[in-house]
């Protein structure tokens, strides 16, 4: 099954990318958060991007330990909930009038939600299981 290969190892490569942006990103933000959020003063900068990447760099580790690990249904679960805050994220753009700032949520959820639901299907396929 070449193309189920394929697919596998583009959503787990998917997922180690997005969780290496989550925490690049969350590391800028913690070490330089004036230039990362312009405009800001330095403390609540500071305070915001600290309780901000503190949680996604967790994210953004799961993902990548669980794309090394091969964790597919770990994997899968954990796509499916950055999915779901993606979404929300989509819609908090939309109700303040700021539609060019929901296109990459949108798009990130469209992707994590794939990703998800093609690990969470390879997941439960047995690898004995006869092709069709």
């Amino acid at each position: 099954m070449p193309s189920s290969t394929w697919s596998d190892r583009l959503a787990r490569g998917y997922a180690l990318l997005r969780g290496a942006m989550i925490f690049l990103f969350s590391a800028v933000l913690m070490i330089a958060p004036e230039q990362a959020m312009a405009g800001s003063s330095t403390e609540p900068a500071r305070s915001l991007g600290l309780v901000f990447a503190s949680r996604s760099i967790l994210l953004g580790l799961v993902l990548v330990v669980l794309g090394l690990r091969r964790a597919r249904e770990g994997l899968a679960w954990v796509l499916l909930a950055d999915a779901a805050l993606q979404l929300f994220d989509t819609g908090m753009a939309l109700a303040t009038n700021k539609g060019a700032l929901a296109i990459l949520p949108a798009a990130l959820g469209v992707v994590d939600a794939w990703a998800g639901l093609f690990l969470l299907r390879a997941a439960r396929v047995s690898p004995a299981a006869p092709a069709r």
